[in-house]
């Protein structure tokens, strides 16, 4: 049952990254948008943290572990287009960046590269939403708070993930005086 359920909720953000741009092209003004925009992205990430959470729970695979990442860009990728879409972000931005981003993706292919160069497009949506639409944005905040005490060990094994995985390893040290700190052991398992 948890597998279905991990399943699930990694497939729902396939449509909620349409949703996204739809909400972007339908918005009457920047603060329908941003608001509506950012309230799905916490959904969104809420279910990227459920999903995680029944896939280990579950005694048999996922069928969709292999699309949780790529779905999570796709779910970011929705945010920026419907952002720019709705006037926040100029086309020629969005389109600069995404362009920009897939030339260092196509050179340093790594899941720590994609990472990194979705940084910028994972938080656009909560600083318009602190100008344009403080009430998500006051969410948004409360929702990281929150998610942050509750998932602190998956966030930290996420980080330190990225840190050993960056190309060329100079993150690496980062990683070793943060275990050495935290008396934490190098972890073998990516998911």
């Amino acid at each position: 049952m948890e597998a279905w359920l991990a399943d699930f909720c990694t497939l729902g953000r396939l449509g909620l990254a349409f949703l996204l741009v739809i909400i972007g092209m339908e918005a009457r003004e920047p603060a329908q948008a941003v608001h509506q925009i950012t309230l799905g992205l916490l959904a969104g990430w809420t279910a990227d943290i459920l999903d995680g959470i029944f896939a280990r729970r579950s005694s048999c695979p996922t069928r969709l572990s292999r699309w949780d990442f790529p779905l999570d860009m796709a779910m970011v990728t929705g945010s920026v287009v419907g952002l720019t879409m709705a006037g926040l972000l100029p086309l020629g931005l969005t389109v600069s960046y995404f362009a920009l981003g897939s030339l260092v993706l196509l050179r340093y292919p790594s899941k720590a590269t994609a990472m990194a160069i979705a940084c910028p497009a994972v938080f656009a949506p909560f600083v318009l939403a602190s100008r344009w639409a403080p009430g998500a944005f006051h969410w948004a905040v409360f929702w990281a708070v929150a998610m942050l005490v509750w998932q602190w060990r998956r966030f930290e094994e996420v980080v330190l993930e990225f840190v050993d995985t960056f190309p060329g390893g100079h993150l690496k040290p980062l990683g070793t005086i943060w275990r050495r700190w935290r008396s934490l052991h190098q972890s073998t398992s990516a998911t």
